[in-house]
């Protein structure tokens, strides 16, 4: 946990900062840090020239963000960037599924690994399914409503023992697919298809089901809120007793240790320990996937008191991507412990679950999706200031805690120009 203490230790002394209102920076800022800075939404900017592992220059600008512009900015985009998100992601399992194997039986296709770029090997995603069926099987449930049921894994297998089952998806390829295979197999003809995002539960019957399903979907999601949404409207459907299956999880309390693997990997023979470091860092602050901490889950009842309990479950198999930096959470459903809570607790019920002692229990997708267009947009502002010799070969927006955590180090500098493509994603 090397990672999360080094964190801790940096945002400690951000706070300090912060408290003895001693600036960010006490060097003069260059022509390219004072234009960066005169922009409204600037607070500060460092630019670095770094020298790769085989000897080449780069320079690259990061720019700390104000809070209140961040919030602001990301307010105003919430809802476009939420609806680009769920087109980008259709089009991308759309692009996956088309361009899998002629057969529309259920397959492993677009499971990559983040540490070779590669397939995961097909004995680790068998292992993952097994643990993973076996592990909602116990559930016990004989009516399922599965949101995302993606390529049909969970399909395949659980449908032929269940009296009810409806999978929702919203890729229209998918589903197309699925509703070709489910014709084809006697055992899966009574399997209902839906083409649909995550929050759309509309039109199906309350306490219809003994289980919803949500396996391997949630880091897709646009934001912890858009999860929470999920869940409410989840409950609804879930008869007394039954229970909610949050699977594959990505577990923020392991964020940290996961990148500093993964970037260890991957990193070249002659990358120092100060590059290697910020690599680390910058890959924290731009995660685009919702990853959460499991703290959220065991304290949802606050906030959706249909939920009497949460078990937070640690993935089962043997060591590798999938079951490592990954958590599965039951949620029980009780629909009679609403009024029972109420009249225990006699408060109103946390409006933010979130949140957690002033730290949010979950990465925000939005937020660094919309710090990765601002440095876009920042760098693009600089092309008609200063020439090409000038330029930085990246601006990188960040929020002002993530730039106090990355500023003490040395700068670093992309090793290869596919790092860059992804700095500049």
């Amino acid at each position: 946990m090397d990672g999360a203490m080094r964190s801790q230790r940096a945002r400690a002394r951000l706070a300090c900062r912060l408290q003895e209102e001693v600036p960010l920076r006490a060097l003069p800022m260059n022509e390219i840090e004072r234009a960066l800075a005169a922009h409204p939404d600037v607070a500060d900017a460092v630019m670095s020239v770094e020298e790769s592992h085989d000897g080449r220059q780069f320079k690259v600008a990061f720019a700390a963000i104000h809070p209140d512009r961040l919030s602001a900015g990301k307010a105003k985009r919430l809802q476009a960037e939420t609806d680009r998100r769920v087109t980008q992601w259709r089009r991308a399992f759309d692009q996956v599924y088309r361009h899998s194997p002629d057969s529309v039986a259920p397959s492993f296709v677009g499971w990559t690994s983040n540490f070779t770029n590669k397939p995961i090997p097909e004995a680790e995603m068998i292992d993952w399914l097994d643990c993973t069926i076996e592990r909602i099987r116990a559930l016990g449930a004989r009516r399922i409503l599965e949101v995302g049921c993606g390529v049909g894994l969970l399909v395949e297998r659980l449908a032929p023992g269940c009296e009810v089952y409806c999978g929702t998806d919203l890729s229209p390829v998918a589903v197309h697919r699925l509703r070709a295979f489910a014709q084809s197999k006697a055992e899966l003809r009574h399997v209902e298809f839906l083409e649909r995002e995550a929050t759309d539960l509309g039109g199906l019957s309350p306490q219809s089901f003994d289980a919803v399903v949500i396996n391997s979907v949630v880091q897709y999601f646009p934001g912890i809120e858009y999860l929470h949404t999920v869940l409410e409207e989840a409950v609804k459907l879930v008869a007394p007793g039954g229970h909610i299956f949050v699977g594959d999880v990505r577990n923020l309390e392991l964020l940290p240790v996961f990148h500093r693997e993964v970037q260890s990997t991957k990193a070249s023979a002659g990358a120092t320990p100060a590059s290697l470091e910020r690599k680390i860092l910058l890959s924290i602050a731009q995660e685009r996937e919702l990853v959460i901490d499991p703290q959220y889950f065991r304290a949802i009842s606050e906030s959706i008191p249909q939920i009497s309990a949460a078990e937070i479950q640690l993935k089962r198999g043997s060591s590798y991507e999938l079951t490592r930096y990954r958590y599965d959470a039951v949620l029980r459903v009780d629909p009679e412990a609403v009024s029972a809570r109420g009249m225990s607790r006699g408060l109103a019920p946390q409006t933010e679950p979130w949140i957690s002692e002033g730290r949010p229990l979950a990465t925000d997708p939005m937020a660094a999706a919309f710090l990765q267009q601002l440095g876009m947009e920042l760098s693009e502002a600089l092309r008609g200031q200063f020439s090409e010799e000038q330029l930085p070969a990246a601006v990188i927006a960040l929020s002002q805690r993530d730039f106090a955590d990355m500023m003490p180090a040395p700068s670093i500098v992309p090793d290869d120009p596919a790092h860059q493509e992804q700095v500049e994603a």
